[in-house]
């Protein structure tokens, strides 16, 4: 798998450190940390106990992060496209329960019979992912696993656990869920809330299996527990009604005085976007996560203007005619891929001349066929609707 991993560079690294992790309590109050302590103090209020908050570096081993929870190495989430790499065996977490299994190895040490002990680990995480309004490269999550008797293992708790998360988080809304097998736990589900008539995931969870507690040398005839995920930045935005995950950190001052509290969401102007599909070259497989890393990566300083990319289509060489294989510069065993990509700042207008520019650097970075080709859908026409 190692042949796959592609690493990050010195000053990817340094940019991605160097990230507001908007959890955590040394920086200005913000959504995602009042909705995190909203969770928290709502836990406690129904009997759960008061949590143990757990936090870590952002680089992680592969081990933490993939190898202590399960993860078989050939799988392709250890592969580029979803983790980025440091070097060969450490990465930027790509989730905050990298940093569960120590402590829940030190809570099963320390848990008296009888005594329930709750573990909470929130954080910045980093990914590669796609690119859309529930979507960001860098989500907020917390995990909350609780570990007791052997008998917490039940979905009954599991229920209690989450329906008392939401209530705290999301009070009004109704869920539903669906099964969804982890690699660490047993009767796993996926949870989403209903959203204007559309469910939007904001948690997993399943009790803690026993080949984890195993693996950690914790005897599971004397432990068990609950394990939760939930993204932070879904359930900030869900509880104010934020409509674009990008607003949690845009930097217009209407937007962010909005920020430091949970009260529901007055709506920013929001400006018309511009749309434009780009067709080129590539190798064949690309997925969307890769493509929508090397499009912010392209666009440099002006990422935040990317409201959404997506895949409409992929054409092999076979697919095509001989004009549209000479016009795109489609080398041999390259496939031809068309995206598109709205963009809408937040903030103010982008000119057209803006928009050229930035839909050329894309285009730059993606192709990969004859140096030169490839051809662009003419630019749309800008739309007010959200």
């Amino acid at each position: 798998m190692s042949d796959s991993k592609k690493y990050l560079t010195d000053a990817a690294l340094q940019q991605a450190l160097s990230i507001a992790d908007l959890t955590e309590t040394h920086s200005t109050a913000h959504a995602v940390r009042l909705i995190m302590n909203e969770v928290l103090e709502g836990l406690a209020r129904a009997g759960w106990p008061q949590a143990q908050i757990q936090s870590g570096p952002r680089v992680v081993s592969a081990e933490e992060n993939y190898g202590l929870l399960g993860y078989d190495p050939t799988e392709v989430t250890l592969g580029s496209a979803h983790t980025r790499w440091v070097d060969e065996h450490s990465l930027l977490r790509t989730q905050t329960t990298s940093q569960i299994p120590i402590a829940l190895k030190h809570a099963a040490q320390s848990r008296k019979p009888g005594a329930l002990i709750l573990l909470a680990a929130p954080g910045i995480t980093f990914r590669r992912d796609s690119r859309d309004r529930w979507h960001c490269a860098e989500p907020h999550q917390m995990d909350i696993w609780v570990v007791g008797e052997p008998e917490l293992s039940s979905r009954e708790h599991l229920l209690r656990l989450v329906g008392d998360v939401l209530n705290a988080a999301t009070p009004d809304k109704p869920w539903i869920y669906s099964d969804s097998p982890h690699h660490y736990t047993e009767g796993g589900i996926e949870v989403n809330v209903m959203n204007d008539g559309s469910a939007v995931e904001v948690l997993e969870c399943g009790l803690i299996a026993t080949s984890l507690l195993q693996r950690l040398g914790i005897d599971p005839q004397r432990h068990g527990g609950l394990a939760l995920g939930m993204g932070l930045d879904r359930l900030a935005m869900l509880r104010k009604g934020i409509p674009d995950i990008r607003l949690l950190r845009d930097p217009n001052e209407r937007v962010q005085a909005q920020m430091h509290d949970l009260r529901p969401w007055n709506a920013v102007s929001r400006l018309p976007s511009i749309s434009r599909d780009i067709s080129v070259a590539v190798t064949p497989g690309l997925s969307e996560e890769v493509l929508t890393e090397k499009m912010l990566q392209a666009a440099g300083d002006c990422s935040g203007w990317i409201e959404e990319m997506q895949v409409k289509g992929r054409w092999i060489s076979s697919e095509l005619p001989s004009q549209a294989i000479e016009r795109l510069g489609l080398l041999p065993d390259q496939e031809n891929i068309l995206l598109r990509v709205v963009l809408r700042d937040c903030s103010r207008s982008i000119t057209t001349a803006e928009a050229n520019a930035l839909y050329e650097k894309i285009q730059a970075a993606l192709h990969e066929g004859a140096p030169g080709a490839g051809y662009r859908m003419e630019l749309s026409t800008p739309s007010s609707i959200p």
